[in-house]
């Protein structure tokens, strides 16, 4: 019998995690998010506040964001549930239209997932991830392709909003 003490794989930190290279439109030139986010990153920047929560197994992402604000999102790496908290947003992806959801919803994003957001009220976004990591910037790599758009630096300070904002337990 082995009782030697294994490091855990990345996949055993964060199941069902896909590669962003089989996606389609990913570091694309012609992606029309990624034509949209180099527009966009020029507008002034909205403050979009997120909070942290963690309980065994599970950690979920609350993010506020203001009315009037546009939002483009990382490419999500792993199937998860998202709910919308409070507010009125307007939510377009490359494998759907135009969707208008209200407070309360919930649905479910599909790994892969790379949304354009426009707040129509000020809206609570939280999603729900199975990990058993617990520092929110580690998993936000985990979770996330940062790389996603070719024609801005991924440690371009606008493209860092992400980052830890505040932690619950």
């Amino acid at each position: 019998m082995n009782l030697a003490i294994q490091e855990p794989r990345s996949r055993d930190l964060v199941p069902n995690k896909i590669d962003p290279n089989e996606v389609v439109g990913y570091k694309s030139l012609e992606d029309p998010i990624n034509l949209l986010e180099i527009e966009s990153i020029k507008l002034p920047q909205v403050a979009c506040p997120v909070n942290h929560k963690f309980t065994p197994n599970l950690y979920t992402r609350e993010i506020f964001m203001p009315k009037g604000t546009l939002v483009t999102s990382l490419m999500h790496l792993t199937t998860h549930p998202f709910f919308i908290l409070q507010g009125d947003v307007s939510v377009w992806s490359h494998d759907m239209p135009i969707q208008r959801y209200k407070a309360p919803y919930s649905g479910i994003t599909k790994a892969g997932t790379r949304r354009v957001l426009y707040t129509h009220e000020d809206t609570i976004w939280a999603c729900c991830f199975v990990t058993t990591l617990t520092d929110p910037e580690e998993i936000a790599y985990e979770i996330m392709a940062h790389d996603f758009n070719p024609y801005i630096d991924k440690d371009n300070p606008r493209m860092q909003t992400w980052k830890c904002n505040q932690i619950e337990n």
